[in-house]
């Protein structure tokens, strides 16, 4: 989900990319040491040793709330699909054995669902969403654990009748909560009245081209230019500053992650007269798979977590006060 700090580490992380184009061990675009960091100069940046006045330039990244401008969002802000985690456990039926299989290398991922009927008896319907520590062993016991008459052999469950077996996945959907435009300033401070000039300019051209923002949620932010102003009020502490000011509309999105369909069934319920009477068709879910429903969504995370986009600004790092660091 993208926010106002989100957007911010963005923003800096795309400033340090064009002042360290060869990256961070690598000269900047002027030669000189220079410091990129989301957020305002802290008092060391003034009077340490690696500090302003020590020739040391800073690029900060900073929020206003004073351009902050909200849009409306899509008309009941429906949910669509982004993704598909596709399962990493399948199931193969011989006659009247099931068989359970891991893809080699994978992180087991995915819900398995069966389908038990016993020669003298109805169908049952039991489902399991495959934890990363399980193995086909464990997948078989749990699930025949909820079956009738089910003999286990390693990943291979074996019933008097006739059995079926299917997999599932999981989408994740998004939806857009809120869409708003944000005001950011990229402030550069010098010593150096000529270093302003020069990393002000270089950063104002790479700037000026960029037009949409990667976002670290993998989507998209579009970058607006709103002016530019040097500050000079504080040549008398040798210190000189640019401002160059900007829009960010970006949407803050809601996510969901969410298993497919395994089986179809339910319950009908009638009143009448002062009774009720219930009426169940289709599949009817086994419980008491020794599972929770807590462990379920844990299932649901560890697959959404394969997801995770990968950084549109590899190489980069953060640390706890906002500088931009070499990503270990």
């Amino acid at each position: 989900m993208a926010d106002v700090s989100s957007i911010a580490q963005a923003l800096a992380y795309a400033c340090a990319e064009l002042v360290f184009p060869d990256g961070l061990s690598a000269p900047s675009v002027t030669g000189r040491q220079t410091v990129v960091r989301r957020g305002w100069l802290l008092p060391s940046d003034l009077f340490t040793a690696q500090s302003v006045r020590n020739n040391v330039d800073y690029v900060t990244v900073t929020s206003s709330l004073k351009h902050y401008r909200p849009h409306p969002e899509p008309l009941g802000r429906p949910w669509r699909e982004t993704a598909f985690i596709a399962p990493t456990v399948s199931v193969t039926v011989s006659g009247s054995t099931a068989t359970v299989a891991l893809q080699a290398g994978a992180v087991p991922v995915g819900i398995v669902g069966v389908r038990a009927t016993p020669d003298d008896g109805e169908p049952v319907v039991a489902s399991y969403a495959v934890q990363a520590d399980d193995t086909v062993e464990t997948i078989a016991e749990v699930l025949a654990s909820a079956l009738p008459e089910v003999a286990v052999s390693g990943g291979s469950m074996s019933i008097k009748g006739r059995i079926e077996a299917q997999v599932a996945g999981f989408g994740r959907s998004i939806r857009v909560t809120r869409r708003q435009t944000q005001g950011f300033t990229v402030s550069i401070w010098t010593s150096n009245a000529g270093a302003r000039d020069a990393l002000g300019s270089a950063l104002d051209e790479a700037l000026a081209s960029l037009g949409w923002l990667s976002t670290m949620d993998g989507a998209q932010a579009l970058l607006t230019f709103e002016g530019a102003g040097d500050v000079d009020t504080m040549q008398t502490q040798a210190l000189y500053r640019r401002d160059l000011t900007y829009s960010v509309t970006f949407d803050t999105l809601q996510t969901q992650i969410s298993a497919q369909m395994l089986f179809g069934g339910g319950t009908l319920t009638l009143e009448a007269g002062g009774q009720t009477a219930s009426e169940h068709f289709g599949d009817q879910s086994e419980a008491g798979l020794g599972q929770s429903q807590q462990a379920a969504l844990s299932a649901a995370s560890a697959a959404a977590k394969l997801l995770l986009p990968a950084s549109p600004y590899p190489g980069f790092s953060m640390d706890a006060f906002g500088t931009v660091t070499a990503a270990a």
